[in-house]
């Protein structure tokens, strides 16, 4: 049955007996994105430009609706380098209806944020969202009642909670997304809306949670990179997974009807389809933006980092098989940036296979070079009896050559390639103390490990404290960890001792 109620906020079931004295149809688009900050295309799906095609596409229909259910100023190479303003301008020429922010808006910190916002030329919603003293924040709307043909749309905005913990708000502050989300829809109701959208960047749990307390008729989320279309009968959820590579519409069809008594009654239903931007051409205009975009981040791969005063050698054979100066650097560049006990990469994901002298200057390139897969940097939680089993692992297939092989940091592992795998780690130290199988450590490490690759899983088997979804790319903080330093001399100083 359609979701029903009167158009003050009162529950109240069409009467079939009584004819209308006024009656409207009005069918209603909306086309979402959430969690893309690549702004190509990539083995031909998603990217902005063939996201755009679809956006202009559903405009020409009829009325739409075209929203940004948040994290897209990062993660990305050319956002670590001039911090999201390339997606803004973006975003900007593909006439956004509404952006809600995402966790990755706040990644540059506070201040970055207040500057990005600021130069959108689109609503920001931000219910959730208020400067410490509880002002608004620049530039950004707490609700927003827009009309179509006569239906009301009442629109709020949720960012996720977590955001506190696995980016950088700062002193900005983030109220209960469900909490709010419930007193928006109630407000919004009791301002006339005939329709209530919340545009939310926020967990599943919180999502079903809005949605069994009829918290808005749509809702429109990102986050959790899930392709979604679901609907229990009073309220339609959507998620379009990430970077374009799908986009969910949903087509809303409201019958407005006037009764004789003056009372008005609203009905609705929705529609969903998902198109594969694989089956579509990239919009021009902004395949052309974005391709002044791709020629500055080529310019800027060029750009020197720091200098390096000790030999680094990344060749097949060296990371794959034994300690490397430059899987110290890597290893080293993501504990600091997680704040973890330690850390472990696998040699298999270093990948340009030279030798740099030192001297060298080192170039972003240089980075990307060697860590050209895109991966992020998670950080777990796992106990010492894990991380002793994860080395196990790492050194199973030595004597193969395999990518598992562990390029580590804050450990120091005496090993025996001659024993059988599973049995060859003879003893760890851990920050110079031994390791405790029964405590907890943090650990920070791929996104690929973290999942099981490479035969790591018993890393699936952590407690998550930066997952995949709030984690920066390892490339970005190896660039990031060089540009800080200056100079780096990174050597092999006995991390990994072979017996």
């Amino acid at each position: 049955m359609k979701p029903l109620y009167r158009a003050l906020g009162t529950a109240a079931w069409l009467s079939l007996a009584a004819a209308p004295a006024f009656a409207a149809e009005v069918t209603i688009t909306f086309v979402q994105t959430n969690d893309i900050d690549r702004m190509n295309e990539k083995d031909g799906r998603g990217g902005f430009a063939r996201l755009a095609t679809v956006v202009e596409a559903e405009r020409a229909k009829g009325p739409t609706f075209f929203i940004h259910s948040g994290d897209t100023l990062s993660p990305s190479i050319l956002s670590g380098l001039d911090k999201g303003a390339h997606i803004i301008d973006i975003l900007n020429n593909m006439n956004v209806d509404m952006l809600v922010p995402g966790n990755h808006e706040f990644d540059f910190g506070p201040e970055v944020f207040r500057q990005r916002i600021g130069e959108a030329t689109f609503p920001v919603i931000a219910s959730n969202l208020t400067e410490a003293d509880g002002s608004a924040i620049a530039n950004t709307v707490d609700t927003k009642m827009t009309e179509v043909d006569g239906v009301k749309l009442g629109f709020y905005g949720l960012t996720t909670e977590d955001t506190r913990v696995v980016s950088s708000p700062g002193d900005i502050v983030i109220a209960p997304a469900v909490e709010i989300g419930v007193a928006k829809t109630a407000e919004l109701r009791d301002a006339g809306a005939d329709l209530v959208i919340g545009v939310m960047h926020t967990p599943i749990d919180d999502d079903l949670a809005l949605a069994r307390a009829a918290a808005g008729d749509l809702i429109l989320t990102g986050h959790d990179e899930h392709l979604l279309a679901f609907h229990n009968g009073r309220t339609a959820m959507t998620e379009s997974e990430s970077q374009a590579n799908s986009v969910v519409i949903t087509e809303i069809t409201v019958i407005k009807e006037e009764d004789d008594d003056g009372s008005v009654d609203v009905s609705w239903h929705p529609t969903f389809r998902i198109v594969d931007t694989a089956d579509v051409e990239p919009h021009a205009e902004i395949a052309a933006l974005v391709e002044t975009y791709s020629d500055r981040l080529d310019e800027e791969m060029k750009v020197e980092i720091g200098t390096i005063e000790t030999p680094l050698d990344s060749r097949r054979a060296s990371v794959r098989s034994e300690e490397t100066a430059i899987g110290n650097l890597i290893a080293d560049a993501m504990r600091q940036a997680v704040d973890a006990d330690i850390a472990i990469t696998n040699g298999g994901g270093i990948r340009a296979d030279r030798e740099y002298e030192s001297g060298t200057a080192l170039s972003r390139g240089d980075i990307l070079a060697e860590l050209p897969f895109g991966n992020k940097t998670v950080k777990l939680q796992l106990s010492g009896a894990a991380i002793h089993a994860a080395l196990e692992n790492g050194f199973s297939q030595v004597e193969n050559g395999a990518g598992r092989f562990p390029q580590v940091s804050g450990l120091v592992v005496e090993t025996n390639y001659g024993r059988p795998a599973g049995e060859r780690v003879l003893s760890i130290m851990v920050n110079g103390a031994p390791l405790d199988h029964d405590a907890t450590y943090t650990l920070a490490t791929n996104d690929y490990m973290a999942r099981g690759g490479d035969g790591y899983s018993v890393l699936s088997e952590g407690k998550s404290l930066i997952d995949p979804i709030d984690a920066t790319l390892m490339a970005s903080q190896v660039i990031d960890f060089i540009t800080a330093a200056g100079t780096v001399a990174p050597k092999v100083e006995g991390r990994i001792n072979a017996l």
